[in-house]
């Protein structure tokens, strides 16, 4: 019994512990849906669908607003120039970068270090949208600024009309949902409460089974005064009038001490 509860609280353990991994695992890789919200020199807009990547932060809540610059070399597959100086040091620049030739958080890493506050990464040919990741765990500590994809259309009607040299910025804008943790955190909570709650039911249930059982057996001076005697074919003797014992049914053997129950078994 004590072997099965020491099982059942390893394995109890253990699923917990693979289910957590598991779902904060499954967490960290899912994109967020956000969008572009592009102004040009009229106050024109127009929007363009884009999913960020699974490295660097978040967009915030309020969305993330900057002007447009062309990445220059336009993979950033190497050191680019730095966004142009302006007088109010609050403005924020977004690079725009094509995709390829390199990996996603070398292009990201660069534009960071080169001072945009956001990159937008372009597929080339394609208006797929891919989910930007990276395998490269150093790297990827070093990126601090949000970076999202984009379809190729979409880049080629930004570059038009809604780069800081025509007189136009963006918005990056986050749509506005729930994260998945609020759901996740109670949940995981709530499971490892009942996995403690049904140890500890085993574990009681257990202590309780030995305590009814050993109020059940007899004490060693009371077994002592059960008259005992060597058990011998052919020869009669209270408590030998069965050949077999009524209790296990095992057959006795000549010598076997066999204790007399005030029932004569």
């Amino acid at each position: 019994m004590l072997l099965s509860i020491g099982m059942l609280m390893l394995s109890a353990t253990q699923i917990y512990t693979i289910v957590t991994v598991q779902l904060f695992a499954f967490l960290n890789l899912l994109p967020v849906e956000a969008d572009i919200l592009a102004y040009n020199l009229e106050n024109g807009t127009q929007t363009f669908d884009d999913l960020p990547a699974r490295f660097g932060y978040r967009l915030p809540a309020e969305g993330l607003k900057g002007f447009l610059i062309n990445s220059k070399p336009e993979n950033a597959c190497e050191p680019i120039a730095p966004p142009p100086l302006k007088d109010n040091s609050s403005s924020a620049f977004i690079v725009l970068i094509r995709r390829l030739e390199c990996n996603f958080d070398t292009k990201v890493l660069n534009a960071q270090r080169a001072g945009y506050k956001a990159a937008i990464v372009h597929n080339v040919d394609s208006d797929d949208l891919i989910s930007m990741g990276s395998n490269d765990i150093e790297a990827l500590k070093k990126i601090d600024i949000p970076s999202v994809f984009i379809g190729e259309t979409s880049a080629n009607a930004l570059k038009e009309e809604f780069t800081y040299e025509k007189g136009g910025h963006v918005v990056l804008i986050p749509e506005f949902s729930l994260p998945l943790e609020y759901y996740l955190i109670p949940f995981l909570i709530i499971v490892g409460i009942c996995l403690i709650l049904i140890v500890i039911f085993m574990i009681t249930k257990f202590v309780q089974d030995r305590h009814r059982a050993r109020r059940n057996r007899l004490r060693k001076d009371q077994l002592k005064k059960i008259p005992v005697h060597k058990f011998k074919k052919g020869k009669r003797h209270r408590g030998d009038e069965y050949d077999v014992c009524a209790i296990c049914l095992d057959e006795y053997e000549d010598g076997d001490k066999l204790r007399i129950l005030p029932c004569s078994h």
